[in-house]
């Protein structure tokens, strides 16, 4: 009886390591929308560029410990900035039998995910210098 409790938490050990790496990789789909009808924004996420962005856009960021920043240009508009901040990946907690497999999630990132999976942009247009207060 007690080989197969040890066969079992072999068994277990192997098939559950590095759980949140193996089923959500280190780079999470997000989707990104906006406050107004865009056909072609320019978009920076964390130092990648990208042009003729059309809204909704989804894109896939990286999962990890630090914030992702956006920023988006579109012509008419003032340039806008969202921070998109990163909270616990329950599904790290199905490492429950080792701290090398905990080490391996948070390495890659995959103990962390984006708040939320949808973000809209606010774009708003600047104002008239003749009505902006001092």
């Amino acid at each position: 009886m007690k080989k197969l409790f040890y066969l079992a938490i072999v068994a277990a050990a192997l098939t559950a390591t590095s759980c949140a790496t193996v089923f959500c990789g280190s780079k999470k789909t997000i989707t990104l929308d906006s406050n107004i009808p865009v056909e072609s924004a320019k978009l920076t996420i964390d130092g990648h560029k990208y042009n003729n962005v059309s809204f909704p856009y989804v894109v896939k960021v990286k999962r990890g410990f630090n914030e992702t920043i956006v920023k988006a240009e579109a012509e008419g508009y003032t340039p806008t900035t969202l921070v998109i901040d990163k909270t616990f990946n329950p599904v790290s907690v199905l490492n429950i039998l080792g701290m090398v497999w905990w080490a391996v999630d948070a390495a890659t990132g995959a103990m962390m995910k984006p708040e939320y999976n949808y973000y809209e942009l606010e774009f708003t247009t600047p104002q008239p210098a003749e009505n902006r207060q001092m």
